[in-house]
């Protein structure tokens, strides 16, 4: 493992030092998360404006305008800005051309809102108290560097994570609230300026620090998967990866990027790689040896094949929660068919047919009514290649109702000629 992590660092480090501004155009998703009525409206009344070919040489200007070492969403804001037209009806604009994805505008959007939040005067009775301790002096001397130390050579997300960083080495237990206090301090007692105040302030109350994923990080993560798992079919696209997640304010790819490194997407996809290899093995047998000679071979019948391939996923994705790269995050069934998807290891084509069966998905119905739907679909729909159960979308429609509802304890008698 630690082999395969000091390939993927070394390609990655060959991919960054190529000199190109890094495309940021959608290869990957189908109809935007954003897209409704409000992006419509934009941008119609943007187009009443400006040409598509203006605002797409606008656009491609202020690319070529960015830090090829370090790409920036504020940077990249305010050269759009300059156009003179409203970001948000650009920013949706561009999606519509595909010319960026929803990770993207979401990253782009999230600038947007820092540097446009009002600041209101503070009320002194509901800040937190401070004492006039060596460490909120340090803190406070810290802050006023900000420009100089962390935001002249950084993106600003960045730079005020890097910030936030450095005040927890001096004081571990430095609250949200001390900070918003502290800050209030400085302004109030002409240690920081109303601009540095406010451009503090702006990022405090949007927390940009509990969000890793810049626009930085995330070509990054493009250009390591792109290097390692060239798209077959760039055109290729899929709405399922950009459908909203349940109680969630993101979509499925937003939640992937934001969640996952690079490293653990292609885990996550190689554990759907490898179950499309089991499923198309020529034959799987149970081998028995007593004092290391082989005493019976047992052959799977292809209904037991294909159970014994689930059973397999099953069991690794319950390895990737304790897989020391995972940090005990555990991935769910959905961020794996996206990780497969964003490798290209699922084509769209057989995302959507799982996608399109609106019963698997319904909350409404049982485990077992949903099975039935998918037992019905498998046997009866002439379109796919392999008959259930033996194909690969249907594995991929039992896990995926396996995977929305709980399954209930099996009643049923259960057949003494299958051994899984």
């Amino acid at each position: 493992m630690r082999v395969l992590l000091l390939i993927i660092l070394s390609l990655s480090q060959l991919v960054f030092a190529n000199d190109e501004i890094p495309s940021l155009k959608n290869d990957r998703e189908g109809k935007s998360y954003y897209s409704g009525y409000v992006a419509n409206f934009k941008i119609k009344h943007l187009l009443k404006k400006k040409t598509r070919t203006e605002l797409l040489s606008i656009y491609q200007t202020a690319l070529d305008n960015q830090n090829k070492n370090s790409f920036c969403a504020y940077s990249l804001n305010r050269d759009l800005i300059s156009s003179g037209v409203d970001l948000k009806a650009f920013i949706y604009f561009l999606r519509e051309e595909n010319e960026i994805d929803d990770v993207t505008v979401k990253i782009l959007l999230k600038a947007n809102k820092v540097k446009t939040t009002e600041i209101y005067e503070k009320d002194d009775v509901f800040l937190a108290p401070l004492d006039n301790s060596d460490k909120n002096r340090a803190i406070l001397k810290l802050i006023m560097s900000f420009e100089s130390k962390f935001a002249q050579r950084s993106c600003f997300d960045e730079a005020y994570r890097n910030l936030k960083r450095e005040i927890l080495k001096i004081n571990p237990k430095f609250t949200p609230s001390e900070f918003e206090s502290l800050l209030y301090y400085g302004l109030n007692s002409n240690y920081l300026s109303e601009d540095l105040y406010t451009k503090l302030e702006q990022a405090r109350e949007n927390e940009i620090d509990l969000t890793a994923l810049d626009l930085s990080s995330y070509q990054q993560k493009i250009r390591s998967l792109r290097t390692q798992y060239p798209l077959k079919d760039s055109f290729e696209k899929s709405d399922f990866v950009s459908q909203k997640v349940k109680k969630l304010h993101l979509s499925r790819r937003q939640k992937l990027f934001e969640n996952y490194t690079d490293l653990q997407i292609i885990l996550m996809g190689n554990v759907i790689k490898k179950l499309r290899e089991r499923l198309e093995y020529d034959a799987v047998q149970i081998l028995g040896f007593k004092d290391g000679v082989l005493q019976e071979t047992l052959p799977l019948e292809p209904m037991e094949r294909f159970r014994f391939a689930i059973k397999v996923l099953r069991k690794e994705m319950s390895l990737l929660a304790i897989n020391s790269f995972f940090s005990g995050r555990s991935p769910d069934y959905i961020d794996l068919m996206t990780a497969s998807f964003e490798l290209g290891i699922i084509p769209a084509s057989e995302l959507e047919v799982v996608a399109g069966l609106e019963d698997i998905w319904n909350p409404k119905k049982t485990f077992w009514d949903k099975a039935g739907v998918w037992v019905r679909t498998f046997s009866t729909v002439a379109t796919i290649a392999i008959p259930a159960p033996y194909g690969f979308i249907p594995a991929l429609a039992i896990v995926a109702i396996e995977a929305t509802v709980g399954k209930k304890k099996d009643t049923t008698k259960t057949d003494p000629t299958s051994i899984f």
